[in-house]
């Protein structure tokens, strides 16, 4: 082997080591970040939530606040934020997502979620109402709610 085939090898291989490290970064990054946004009341006393509280949240596992206040639980009925946040956060599709909540409802578990048909009308329930949480288009932020960070 040559020594132009010994640098060239070394270099290929430094190239791919290179394009793994930055795929591996770019995987372990939130890839949801940039897709929606999770709002709560301002009077709710959380600044972020991990990804586990907050499935159990969206899900109805959890239904108070740290402060013994109850969660009002607010989605979207469909876009790009409602089905990048189920995705995401939930592992559920639309359909899946609706179901889980109409078998809940059907055996008298939990009410279902308050929806609404676009980002604007769930930040204005949620500034006004008292525990809510929901997700919302980044476009639709407001200083009317407070936006939680997800982690």
């Amino acid at each position: 082997m040559t020594r132009s085939q010994i640098h060239r090898r070394r270099r290929n291989r430094a190239c791919a080591l290179a394009f793994l490290l930055a795929c591996l970064i770019a995987a372990a990054m939130p890839a949801f970040a940039a897709d929606f946004i999770v709002v709560v009341h301002p009077g709710v006393p959380v600044d972020s939530l991990n990804k586990e509280d907050l499935k159990a949240i969206l899900l109805g596992d959890k239904t108070e606040w740290s402060n013994g206040k109850p969660i009002k639980i607010v989605v979207l009925e469909e876009g790009a934020a409602h089905k990048a946040f189920l995705q995401e956060v939930l592992g559920k599709t639309p359909v899946q997502f609706d179901n889980y909540w109409k078998k809940l409802v059907f055996t008298g578990k939990a009410a279902a979620p308050k929806t609404f048909s676009d980002s604007q009308q769930l930040i204005d329930f949620v500034s006004k109402q008292a525990g809510a949480i929901g997700y919302a288009a980044p476009s639709a932020a407001s200083t009317s709610v407070k936006t939680v960070k997800v982690e």
